[in-house]
């Protein structure tokens, strides 16, 4: 990009949100512009809400906000992301100073008394184009009056306020203070018929899904806040193919000149964002797969890869109607490379942005963890290599894909903090955070960044083998150097023994040859003796890596009972001490005798229809098969050339996919007798036959899993939106009152 093009208008915007002046390029959602917009017209309060990522701020600024005007509505729009004062005073402030502001009604005026913000917005006289305008306050990101800085005063204050402002009701201090005055004859009856009549305006709380549950915590304040909400989803085929389209074609004072996309090029580019060509990618030796995911494409994603284009035509000065093709970007490994450059470059900006945020909440007098000041002492590169580690070693499975996980795991394994996660959500774009239960869960923000994230994490990984291996050279070196300074001083000694030995050897050279001759013998059956014992200890290896324990157990037991070959065994290379050795595989065997257990148990209560119990036991087995992997890898050898496996790890696995296919088996057998009971339940209460219906409701009680994960599962495939423990257990409350009368 050419250094004086640094400031013209782009396109595409990337990773900033679209403002209101670039409503010209604004497209891809004509019908959420429209169904948000009409939802604003019709309702007073509006809560819109999508991923982080989605585009909530572009839809509002450069599409809801055109929409609104045209209909005499003039969009506010507010931000709680200031913490050095209270929430209300900023809020005012920007509101008294917004350049749609044409006048002030001064009518029944308090002197010396603070103003709310409900008296505020209906003294307020708006105008658009000279014109009156309705207000429509709009709140951006409002999920930052509850995760900045504010005190518990300020935000409960500004809630208060904001309460009134959407219930329609008048502040009762405001109304305790009228009817006095009123009553004190300071008031008339036609300024008190001002008073009651309610500020004209509208009210749109935008906000980030993981954090609708506070939204919904509102609800005391405001009852049924979340009864107009509107979701923002993702961009479908259609929805990303205009989006990427019509910027491109639009005259108007842009750097580039129009261009277009060849018919390949789209589908290229819409697959691409859509994770389509994920799977195929192959990044290096590791074989990277990725699991193809169905036709959401996210606006940030899509912006970053146009963007690249962009600025690829602006450098290479293209012509006016020049059309894009497969070649000119690269193909998917010039999308990758555009991903892969947007990580990067998001990864080097982490640290400035991280230290940043410390630093603010510093100068604002909030708390701030001892974890996060020693952290922001470090340096940008020790921060930039935390983040990167902390992303591709945790948050990347060993297939491949996006890892989802808890906060406190991320938190203990690298030693970081919520406002160092937080960071990577909320400036660098390259996580997601979600609230699961009681807990919050980060993964990566999108499968298009996965290939930009294993490459980087394979070429790390390599520089960090290729430091290990340079260390351990020149270790070997400096010890290879130290035993050629023994050998050699052992070799002066050798030749000063020599020179006495020479006056002794004519007299001795007869008794040397008898005793060669016998050590001749001697190392003869010593070493078909070794061979023997050898022998014997590789079968008992054998049999351990078959998992044939009885049998190994049987084979160490013979070794320790002959002491001569103990005695070799543990005294030649490679050394193995056999008490040792059946002490490790008597652990393995104790292991392995657990996980058969459980997966008995756990058939067995299949087999008796218990599925609930049966998947309990499945959990145990798959516990009790971890700390056997874990324990087979502790008691494995490590060389130069690879692990030496005590147990063969392939029948490890084996026993993984195995028990997996079986957990998945036996959830779709609880599913089915589930739904089965539940039809019969539904059939037996629409004709008020209780007992029955009762009968089938506790069928379904004795079918519910004790495990979350599994309830969850059980959840989604009969579309509850409540937990069917819950559902059960309110049906069968109901059914037994019904039988009772």
């Amino acid at each position: 990009m050419k250094k004086n093009a640094a400031d013209l208008p782009r396109r595409y915007p990337g990773l900033k949100p679209f403002e209101r002046s670039q409503s010209a390029v604004f497209h891809g959602r004509r019908d959420d512009i429209q169904r948000l917009a009409n939802l604003i017209l019709r309702e007073r309060l509006v809560v819109l809400f999508s991923k982080s990522g989605i585009g909530k701020t572009s839809l509002l600024q450069a599409g809801v906000a055109p929409e609104l005007e045209r209909q005499d509505y003039t969009p506010v729009f507010l931000r709680p992301d200031k913490t050095n004062e209270p929430l209300l005073e900023t809020m005012t402030a920007v509101l008294a100073a917004h350049p749609q502001v044409g006048g002030r009604d001064t009518t029944g005026e308090r002197a010396g008394e603070r103003q709310t913000l409900w008296e505020q917005m209906k003294r307020l006289e708006f105008d658009l184009n000279g014109l009156p305008a309705m207000p429509v306050l709009v709140f951006d990101q409002f999920e930052e009056v509850f995760t900045l800085a504010h005190t518990d005063e300020s935000r409960n204050r500004f809630l208060a306020e904001l309460a009134d402002l959407a219930n329609e009701t008048m502040p009762e201090s405001l109304r305790s203070s009228l009817l006095r005055r009123f009553q004190e004859g300071d008031l008339d009856v036609a300024t008190m018929q001002w008073w009651e009549k309610q500020p004209e305006l509208r009210v749109v709380l935008s906000i980030r899904s993981d954090f609708l549950h506070l939204i919904d915590g509102m609800s005391a304040r405001i009852p049924g806040i979340l009864r107009n909400r509107y979701q923002l989803q993702p961009l479908d085929r259609e929805k990303a193919r205009i989006a990427i389209v019509q910027p491109a074609l639009a005259e108007g004072g842009f750097l580039s000149l129009p261009f277009e996309y060849s018919d390949a090029a789209l589908e290229g580019m819409i697959d691409f964002l859509a994770g389509h060509h994920a799977a195929d990618t192959d990044i290096d030796a590791d074989n990277v797969q990725i699991v193809k995911k169905k036709d959401e494409i996210e606006t940030v994603n899509l912006q970053i890869v146009c963007q690249d284009i962009e600025e690829k035509i602006i450098d290479d000065q293209k012509p006016e109607c020049f059309e894009v093709t497969p070649e000119f970007y690269g193909g998917q490994q010039g999308l990758n490379l555009s991903i892969r450059n947007f990580y990067n470059n998001q990864l080097l900006l982490f640290p400035k942005a991280y230290v940043e945020r410390i630093l603010n909440k510093t100068q604002q007098k909030t708390f701030v963890s001892e974890q996060d000041k020693m952290l922001t002492t470090r340096t940008a590169d020790e921060l930039y290599a935390q983040a990167q580690r902390l992303i591709e070693e945790s948050l990347i499975t060993s297939g491949n894909r996006r890892n989802s996980v808890v906060d406190d795991t991320l938190l203990d394994e690298h030693g970081v903090t919520p406002d160092f996660l937080d960071t990577l959500v909320d400036k660098s774009r390259l996580l997601r955070k979600e609230p699961r239960l009681d807990d919050f869960y980060y993964e990566i923000s999108h499968d298009t960044l996965l290939p930009a994230i294993i490459e980087s994490r394979n070429n790390r990984r390599e520089f960090e083998k290729a430091n290990r291996e340079k260390i351990e050279y020149e270790k070997r070196l400096s010890e290879e150097a130290t035993r050629r300074e023994e050998v050699e001083e052992q070799l002066k000694t050798s030749m000063r023994q020599r020179k006495l030995a020479r006056k002794v050897a004519i007299t001795s050279i007869f008794a040397l040859v008898i005793a060669l001759v016998a050590l001749a013998f001697a190392g003869y059956f010593l070493r078909d003796y070794l061979r023997s014992a050898r022998s014997q200890l590789t079968q008992a290896e054998l049999n351990v890596s078959n998992e044939i324990y009885d049998a190994a157990t049987q084979d160490y037991q013979e070794l320790i009972e002959n002491p001569r070959r103990s005695w070799i065994l543990r005294n030649t290379p490679p050394y193995k001490d056999v008490a040792e050795e059946i002490l490790k595989v008597q652990q393995l065997q104790v292991q392995y005798d657990s996980l058969e257990k459980h997966m008995q148990q756990s058939d067995s209560l299949s087999f008796l229809r218990d599925y609930a119990g049966a998947l309990h036991a499945f959990r145990d087995a798959q516990m009790a098969l971890l700390q056997y992997k874990v324990m087979n890898y502790q008691l494995s050898t490590q060389t130069d050339s690879g692990r030496i496996w005590r147990v063969d790890s392939m029948r490890i696995e084996q026993k993984h996919l195995d028990l997996t296919r079986r957990i998945i088996n036996l959830r779709e057998t609880m599913v089915r007798n589930f739904e089965i009971s539940q039809r019969n339940f539904e059939v037996f209460k629409e004709a008020r036959v209780w007992g029955q219906a009762i009968r089938n409701l506790e069928k379904m009680q004795r079918l519910l899993p004790k495990e979350p994960e599994d309830m969850e599962v059980l959840r989604k495939a009969l579309v509850l939106n409540e937990s069917p423990a819950a559902f059960v257990e309110r049906e069968l409350r109901n059914a037994r009152r019904m039988l009772g009368q």
